[in-house]
């Protein structure tokens, strides 16, 4: 096969891959910031706030919070968060599940297609 493969693990219905290893201690001062944003007031303009602040695209802020949940860092810095982004993630999984939609979203992943 020469596609690219996705495969997760299914805890208490929570999509979840593997943990990256790691403390708090390793998580870096804008990966702190964003999780105190998702702690404290997740709204769109604190989002967009710290974007600006941060030199991050708004675009990517979801990609970069969904990576956090899958790791050990993040969870111990703050599980409340890694849980409710990871529990987004299983309900987004579900919903494309339902609607058939992860077929199609898989064989993008898996060929590259754009379409």
């Amino acid at each position: 096969m020469g596609g690219m493969c996705l495969y997760f693990q299914y805890v208490s219905d929570e999509v979840a891959g593997p943990m990256i290893a790691g403390d708090a201690q390793q998580l870096s001062a804008h990966d702190r910031m964003i999780l105190d944003v998702e702690r404290s007031s997740p709204t769109p303009t604190a989002r967009r706030l710290l974007c600006d602040r941060i030199d991050l695209n708004p675009e990517r802020y979801d990609t970069v919070l969904d990576g956090l949940a899958d790791t050990d860092a993040a969870y111990s810095y703050a599980p409340e968060v890694v849980r409710a982004v990871r529990q987004a993630r299983s309900e987004r999984f579900r919903f494309y599940r339902r609607a058939g939609r992860w077929k199609t979203w898989d064989r993008i992943v898996a060929k590259e297609d754009p379409t």
